[in-house]
């Protein structure tokens, strides 16, 4: 059977893409699924346990809200709001106020909804955190896939900022032993990599289910021991930060 089977799961942020990918296969895998939404959707509505409505990551009044509906401590949470906007983002067309609100969805969203669980006592029960990143927040990587040309300084530097949010947090909370991991989810074909729907099948993007399969594997091994990592879920590997 499913490790999830039976387990409380929250996915914060889960209208679409990915994160409502992970809803529905979660529900397949007998899980109980606590979902949060800005708008109403219906297919969350079929495949959650409980939805959380009206929740926005860039309020910290918002996170203490959504911690307040949820009555029981879960076992897994997975952080999987995020924002990529469809604009030319360089040093010709410089983009601050899309990096703010990158930031505040990407880098400032998982600390509110930590640190909101923790005020509430939702981390009590040591759940296993996943935030889902990506492999664009990798300072490393970008030498290679950014070679020449830089660009899209909001997207990297809010991921970047969000891997750092999460090794601090794993620190903070070892003495709760409650991990945290980062995850890449891959290349999937979703509304936020719309822009990219060119080069899909020469970089292998994947659909959105498959995706959330991926993810649910490699939450599944998030232990202490793992915890301030950043992963891949293409190959298991850990990416450079």
């Amino acid at each position: 059977g499913s490790v999830y089977k039976g387990k409380r799961v929250l996915v914060v942020g889960s209208s679409k893409g990915v994160g409502l990918e992970l809803v529905k296969e979660l529900k397949k895998q007998e899980a109980v699924v606590v979902a949060t939404t800005r708008k109403d959707v219906p297919e969350l509505e079929e495949a959650a346990s409980q939805v959380i409505k009206d929740v926005d990551v860039t309020s910290y009044d918002s996170m203490k809200k959504m911690c307040s509906a949820i009555s029981e401590p879960v076992d897994y949470v997975l952080f999987v709001a995020g924002y990529f906007p469809d604009i030319k983002d360089n040093l010709d067309t410089v983009q601050d106020e899309a990096a703010l609100q990158q930031y505040q969805i990407q880098a400032l969203g998982p600390l509110r909804c930590v640190g909101a669980m923790k005020a509430a006592g939702l981390l009590d029960k040591k759940p296993k955190i996943i935030i889902i990143s990506s492999q664009a927040g990798s300072t490393k990587w970008r030498f290679t896939q950014n070679k020449d040309k830089g660009g899209d300084y909001g997207h990297h530097m809010s991921r970047a900022a969000c891997n750092m949010c999460a090794v601090l947090m794993s620190e903070e909370l070892k003495s709760m032993e409650v991990p945290i991991v980062m995850l890449h989810p891959g290349f999937n074909r979703t509304t936020m990599t719309e822009k990219y729907s060119a080069i899909w099948d020469k970089e292998g993007a994947v659909p959105a289910e498959e995706g959330a399969k991926r993810v649910l594997y490699e939450s599944s091994k998030v232990t202490m021991k793992s915890s301030g990592k950043f992963i891949n879920v293409e190959d298991g590997l850990q990416i450079p930060f």
